[in-house]
């Protein structure tokens, strides 16, 4: 159990517990709608951070032993189609940030995030299940609205336009 404690991890998640108790702490001198974000985001990462420490301690095995039986992996040349699909990826992904950006300035945050869904969803998804994506963007964007829109009555961003 003590060599536990020689573990920067585990450190690092000990430390991790104290800033996220800090936050929440700050945050009751909020007003009663606006500390309830904060407060959500400290209890959720208090919540993960403890439950990754619990897991550090009640390992039984070092995690050298876990991965002793793995090869050494073979480093793979990228020949330049590989290389000129990244890349073509890369630029998609920036095109369409950019993108819903400038819809989002123009017609407010809920159409830019569906745009940024769909636009992932038609890019990088499989063709196949494209309808699929697109409907789980759109109930995504829905469900961004009800939580912080309606249910915690944070502004959400209007657009110039709408």
């Amino acid at each position: 159990m003590l060599e536990k404690f020689k573990l920067t991890e585990v450190w690092i998640k000990i430390a991790l517990l104290f800033v996220f108790s800090a936050f929440y702490v700050a945050a009751l001198s909020f007003p009663e709608q606006s500390r309830q974000f904060p407060q959500l985001l400290a209890v959720a990462s208090l919540v993960m951070t403890a439950i990754a420490l619990a897991m550090d301690f009640t390992r039984k095995r070092a995690v050298r032993a876990e991965i002793s039986g793995v090869d050494d992996t073979e480093l793979k040349v990228l020949d330049a189609d590989d290389l000129r699909a990244r890349k073509q990826r890369y630029y998609q992904a920036w095109a369409i940030i950019l993108l819903s950006t400038i819809i989002g300035y123009l017609f407010g945050f809920l159409l830019s995030a569906l745009c940024l869904f769909a636009g992932f969803a038609l890019v990088f998804g499989s063709r196949a299940k494209l309808p699929r994506n697109l409907v789980a963007g759109a109930a995504m964007t829905v469900v961004v609205y009800l939580v912080f829109g309606v249910m915690m009555g944070v502004p959400l961003l209007n657009g110039v336009l709408w």
